[in-house]
């Protein structure tokens, strides 16, 4: 009876250790889960955005089309246009009842270039004024969020990043794309962003200011325990880096 009785207290003790395995497992899978799930979303959300800009860029493109052949048919038609052809002589031919002394032809001569001079629309069609291009871009749009014009900064940079993908300015431009939403308080849009650094370029040293700023993010729409999550990985990945101070602070007043 002894032996039978130390053979099943071994069963249950089995069978309770396996029992509290499982839990752990359990809530090690579901919070696996809810981390997997967070991450789809917003990959989600970051390649809609992408398409959005894709979709914005080609729009752009078109419009620039389409104002290069309405320049152009206007250039056209006012060349043919005959009115063109015959306003300068008519202002020579003397009249049968007006006396002119056979010198009055003369200016019909400083009227003649008129005819031909080229419009506003096509000078600024043969030389359109200089543009922003590459660096140009980045400066510009980065000093533009800087002043607290986000959507003005935003779209040069945006620019930037399509005209030139492969820069080393990359990852400084979707960083202030990301101070752009920050700035409108967009945090959503702006954490989406931020994460872009990261994943692409975890080693860059604007990615450690991309945790810091999705820390911020969470701590303005009330999740302080995403915050702490992300001050926590800057802080780990990143412990020299200039924002770390900021970050032990950060992570001191939220109690983590």
């Amino acid at each position: 009876m002894r032996k039978s009785g130390i053979v099943i207290a071994l069963c249950v003790l089995s069978l309770s250790g396996c029992a509290g395995k499982m839990d752990a497992q359990r809530g090690l899978s579901e919070e696996w889960r809810l981390r997997s799930l967070e991450e789809n979303f917003l990959n989600f959300k970051e390649s809609q955005r992408e398409q959005e800009e894709r979709s914005r860029d080609q729009q752009r493109k078109l419009q620039d089309r389409m104002r290069v052949l309405e320049e152009s048919l206007a250039r056209l038609q006012e060349r043919q246009d005959p009115g063109h052809a015959v306003a300068a002589p008519s202002s020579a031919v003397p009249s049968p009842s007006a006396s002119v002394s056979p010198a009055a032809p003369a200016p019909a001569s400083p009227a003649a270039p008129s005819a031909i001079k080229p419009s506003s629309a096509q000078q600024s069609f043969v030389s359109p004024p200089p543009a922003y291009s590459g660096k140009g871009l980045y400066d510009q749009g980065m000093t533009l969020v800087r002043a607290e014009k986000g959507e003005e900064g935003r779209a040069l940079l945006e620019k930037f990043l399509a005209t030139d993908p492969k820069s080393a300015l990359v990852p400084n431009g979707i960083y202030w794309i990301g101070e752009s939403y920050y700035l409108e308080k967009n945090y959503p849009q702006a954490i989406l962003t931020f994460k872009e650094v990261t994943r692409r370029f975890p080693k860059h040293h604007k990615a450690a200011a991309a945790l810091y700023k999705i820390g911020l993010c969470y701590q303005m729409m009330g999740e302080p325990e995403n915050a702490t999550l992300y001050l926590r990985a800057l802080l780990k990945d990143h412990p020299k880096s200039e924002p770390a101070p900021a970050a032990r602070k950060l992570l001191t007043e939220l109690g983590g």
